[in-house]
């Protein structure tokens, strides 16, 4: 069984599929986590994957694919979590294409405000050195430059200043969104309000996975 966790960037994504991992005994499958290390032990598909990114173009769907069709595996009892794909009607329709043992069961969106997407991208804070991260809205270090865990410098990522933030959830609306409308199609669409808390929202998921 797949499960597809998508929404806005900021959603929450990162932080839900933990807790469905760490809770309800799900593997979660990044396909970022998969390429980089595919690219990394140097297997053929990694080896093709490096070359273009070498080159400086984006990884292809099809080269994904194959690369997630490699970590899903064959055993039919498994229950994957999907995290950061698809990102495109291209991607889900392929992801639907490989179904034979595992099939997307349900596809949970998060649903979140605008403004509340906003202020979460925008003050979010990470560690330059163990990418842990903090929040300027009451989740921040107790040295507010330096981390927790490492003693890290506490920074703010490019791609969550306010004007990149904006052209981020442009992308999203433009070529993610619509794979909602495609999970509602075949039935498999839930969507959930992510404006609550990490635990009610966690609570409404477990719900609906039953």
């Amino acid at each position: 069984m797949i499960v597809v966790l998508t929404g806005a960037p900021g959603a929450g994504k990162g932080t839900q599929a933990d807790l469905v991992r760490d809770r309800l005994g799900f593997r979660k499958i990044s396909t970022g986590d998969a390429l980089r290390r595919h690219v990394s032990l140097g297997t053929e598909i990694g080896k093709k994957a490096a070359s273009i990114m070498e080159s400086g173009r984006l990884v292809p769907d099809d080269v994904l694919l194959e690369i997630l069709n490699q970590e899903i595996g064959a055993d039919p009892k498994e229950k994957i979590l999907l995290d950061g794909y698809p990102r495109n009607i291209e991607q889900a329709k392929a992801l639907a294409s490989i179904g034979g043992v595992h099939k997307v069961a349900k596809a949970i969106n998060l649903d979140v405000d605008q403004e509340q997407l906003l202020v979460r991208l925008t003050g979010r804070r990470v560690c330059k050195q163990c990418g842990k991260s903090y929040h300027l809205a009451g989740k921040m270090p107790k040295n507010t430059d330096s981390c927790d865990a490492c003693g890290g410098m506490i920074v703010q990522r490019p791609d969550d200043q306010p004007e990149r933030v904006k052209v981020r959830l442009g992308v999203y609306a433009n070529e993610t969104r619509p794979v909602l409308s495609f999970y509602e199609g075949i039935k498999a669409l839930v969507t959930i309000n992510g404006n609550r808390s990490t635990e009610d929202v966690f609570d409404e998921i477990k719900k609906q996975l039953g």
